[in-house]
């Protein structure tokens, strides 16, 4: 064959570059399809050698879904061999059920959108059916069209099965389960929720937890939840809080609430179990009522007999020998802890069944804690003990009654100078913690014993039975604290103090809208707890306001 002459090769030139301008672009496009080339190839060579290290199953497809890349992961995922998957069609891992969805997803890059996660099945090489999170990537043509397609994969399986479990459990709880977002949106609810407020699961999925409740208590439970969202993360909310459902059909029925939460890849999540608590609370006033007809019906004659033994004792009817005088004293001392332990219970009863009326104002916490010093020192004295207000206290205010922080003072005093050594002292102190103001007292006694301490508030509770012989308490004095304490929106509770002894504390919003001594309203202990604002308080629902005080 006779090789062109450079004569020749000169013409053609000539012939295909008609002028220098055109022959100039020949060449450009040329060098332009050539660097293109070599791009494609280069960054084949990079996806190959990624794909093969990578830890999950990566496949990439034509256009038309022929594979083109299958690596090792995909090979242990779906049992098939890089030779037996090349060349195939993607479908020999896509369950029949599924191809609309594929073919949906595929559309969707082919219009120019992007490749969201979605998790879908997929079948393997033996018929097994597996969980995955799939990410679809375009690989698009110099023009924008879809060229091929990048299939990155993850197997949940396990993760899937563990949730099912989880479903399952829920589902089988004999109590109402309630799952939520950080945002308060239901999640999940199981069929005791469906049964205990008459709504289908369907109706709730989406919407907030607050439905659940009376429009009056929705804005409160906002910023609790808030507030457990913002600090509960770490640990469970272990008591059960007591609060008030509301049924589709707009009756009303008291619950137990407890939280828990939960860290999932969506972020924290909250499990509140709900139980209705209608019959216990019946049952509980069954026995509020009758512990109050027996109470009433002991107290006038108790009262009686304690005030004649206390005359026999001062000789108001002659001298008594001293034997009579020592047991006459004994009897008066016996009948006057009866008396107090009748007006105790009494005292819990009315509290608990909202009748007790208080009287709110603003208080400066200080001044109230020095004259509960003072009316407490003789008692102290009695006791070879001493107070002492820290000197670096705050001062602020706090909304509540008078007579009732007294009492509530008063009882966490008296049992600090009981439980302390003789010669020692009791010390009181005030502190602002951001929106509420904290009180502290502590002892310098033995402490609590670990086993007394999860039920120190019931009603009751002595750490030892002969405490209520030798101090003369009647084990219901801190159960009413707590009482009085969460009436009034607040907090109490105990530690154990540095270089040993005990702190008991409680904690109320602070409160600094009103002058001092200012009364604001008359509220029903009955009545859900109130935000320290003045307008929450004027703007309470007529249901739960009493008259104004002028």
């Amino acid at each position: 064959m006779t090789r062109p002459t450079t004569t020749t090769k000169r013409r053609r030139l000539a012939r295909d570059c008609a002028d220098r301008e055109t022959c100039a672009a020949v060449n450009e496009l040329r060098l332009e399809r050539d660097a293109t080339v070599r791009q494609y190839v280069e960054r084949d060579r990079s996806f190959a050698a990624l794909a093969e290290t990578a830890v999950s199953p990566v496949i990439s497809t034509t256009a038309d879904g022929i594979i083109t890349t299958w690596n090792p992961a995909a090979e242990r995922l779906y049992g098939y061999t890089a030779t037996e998957a090349l060349s195939a069609h993607i479908g020999i891992i896509i369950p029949p059920d599924r191809h609309e969805e594929f073919r949906a997803a595929v559309d969707q890059l082919r219009n120019g959108g992007s490749g969201d996660a979605f998790e879908t099945v997929r079948i393997a090489k033996d018929g097994r059916r597996t969980n995955v999170l799939l990410i679809l990537s375009a690989i698009r043509s110099p023009n924008g069209e879809l060229a091929g397609i990048i299939k990155v994969t993850r197997d949940i399986t396990d993760r899937k099965l563990a949730e099912e479990k989880f479903r399952l459990a829920v589902e089988a709880c004999p109590d109402g389960m309630i799952m939520s977002d950080a945002a308060g949106r239901i999640v999940m609810v199981n069929g005791e929720i469906e049964r205990l407020f008459g709504y289908r699961r369907e109706e709730l999925i989406g919407q907030p937890i607050e439905t659940l409740m009376p429009a009056r208590m929705r804005t409160q439970h906002a910023h609790y939840r808030v507030g457990f969202s913002r600090e509960g993360k770490a640990t469970r909310h272990r008591a059960g809080r007591e609060l008030t459902g509301l049924r589709k059909d707009g009756r009303e029925f008291p619950v137990e609430v407890g939280l828990n939460p939960i860290h999932t890849h969506d972020g924290v999540m909250v499990l509140s179990a709900v139980v209705d608590i209608s019959e216990r609370k019946r049952l509980d006033r069954l026995k509020d009522e009758f512990v109050a007809v027996v109470s009433h019906e002991l107290r006038t004659p108790l009262t009686s007999i304690a005030g004649s033994l206390g005359l026999l004792v001062g000789n108001s009817a002659g001298s008594l020998p001293d034997a009579a005088k020592r047991l006459l004293t004994i009897a008066q001392s016996n009948s006057n802890r009866l008396v107090r332990l009748i007006n105790d219970i009494l005292d819990l009863q009315k509290i608990e069944s909202g009748g007790i009326v208080f009287r709110l104002q603003r208080l400066d916490l200080r001044t109230l804690i020095e004259q509960m010093i003072e009316a407490n020192r003789v008692f102290a004295h009695g006791f070879g003990v001493r107070l002492r207000l820290e000197a670096r206290s705050a001062n602020g205010a706090v909304l509540a009654d008078a007579d009732r922080l007294a009492q509530v003072v008063t009882n966490l005093l008296s049992n600090a100078i009981k439980f302390s050594p003789t010669g020692d002292e009791v010390v009181i102190a005030i502190a602002r913690r951001g929106p509420v103001m904290r009180v502290t007292v502590r002892d310098h006694g033995s402490g609590i014993p670990e086993e007394f301490k999860p039920r120190i508030f019931e009603r009751f509770a002595q750490a030892d039975s002969s405490d209520a012989r030798q101090k003369g308490g009647t084990g219901l004095g801190l159960s009413i604290a707590r009482q009085l304490i969460q009436r009034h929106g607040g907090s109490i509770g105990f530690e154990a103090a540095p270089g040993g002894g005990t702190i008991f504390f409680f904690e109320l919003p602070s409160f600094a809208c009103a002058p001092a001594g200012e009364p604001c309203a008359l509220v029903d202990a009955a009545a859900p707890p109130m935000l320290p604002d003045c307008d929450a308080v004027a703007e309470a629902p007529p249901a739960h306001r009493r008259t104004e005080v002028a």
